[in-house]
């Protein structure tokens, strides 16, 4: 496994809140990519998500907030493929480097909100549930697509999937359960989060744009920068 590039300071590092323990990354792929996926969300990870992922996988693939590495798992990566992991937070960019399969695959700690710290051109990038998690405002999360196709390449993809705050159907007894538990634990920072922004985003940075709601979730796929 390569070393995987530190942007921030060591302080910085211990600043950030790590929601998510290496034991907590395990039992996520059981818990919320099956259970509160399907029933909570109305959104079937292996009939939905991970098809998506599979389809939308290039030679020079960056994934972001990988988490237990289950997409890179299951998705059927090349092994010719050069795979870079981004997250936030190091234990759980170390989990996902570790449970990847991939003992070549780069990792590099920085913040999506802001540009990345490489001038590294991928021809396609992946991030599923990550923008439901990022305690930031609608506007923020969509300025990621302005300055995330700075790293793109002419024909690039991007592609991925969140869970909405708004808009979307009414909340079964276990999905208002499960988004009360998150909301109040910090996890979740949705509550504006909607469709019609992520998408107005997506075609503000990108020629060719699809979108779905798939119960609660919002699912992507953008290709063509507007470089």
């Amino acid at each position: 496994m390569t070393k995987s590039i530190s942007t921030t300071s060591a302080a910085e590092e211990q600043s950030h809140e790590v929601v998510y323990k290496s034991w907590d990354l395990l039992i996520y792929e059981i818990w919320v990519l099956g259970i509160v996926s399907t029933w909570a969300w109305g959104c079937s990870t292996t009939k939905y998500l991970l098809p998506q992922f599979r389809s939308n996988v290039g030679k020079n693939h960056l994934d972001i907030g990988s988490g237990t590495g289950y997409y890179l798992r299951k998705g059927g990566i090349s092994p010719s493929t050069k795979l870079t992991l981004l997250d936030l937070e190091r234990p759980a960019l170390d989990v996902g480097l570790k449970r990847s399969g991939r003992p070549d695959a780069r990792g590099i700690l920085a913040d999506i909100l802001k540009p990345l710290p490489v001038q590294d051109k991928f021809d396609s990038i992946s991030m599923y549930y990550l923008l439901h998690c990022i305690p930031a405002t609608v506007q923020q999360k969509c300025n990621i697509f302005s300055h995330i196709k700075d790293n793109m390449t002419a024909d690039g993809v991007i592609h991925g999937a969140n869970v909405l705050g708004k808009g979307v159907r009414k909340d079964n007894r276990f999905a208002a359960y499960v988004r009360r538990c998150v909301l109040k634990a910090g996890i979740f920072h949705n509550l504006e989060d909607n469709a019609y922004d992520f998408e107005h985003a997506l075609r503000q940075n990108f020629e060719d744009v699809q979108t779905w709601v798939v119960g609660s979730v919002f699912m992507f796929r953008a290709a063509k920068p507007k470089l």
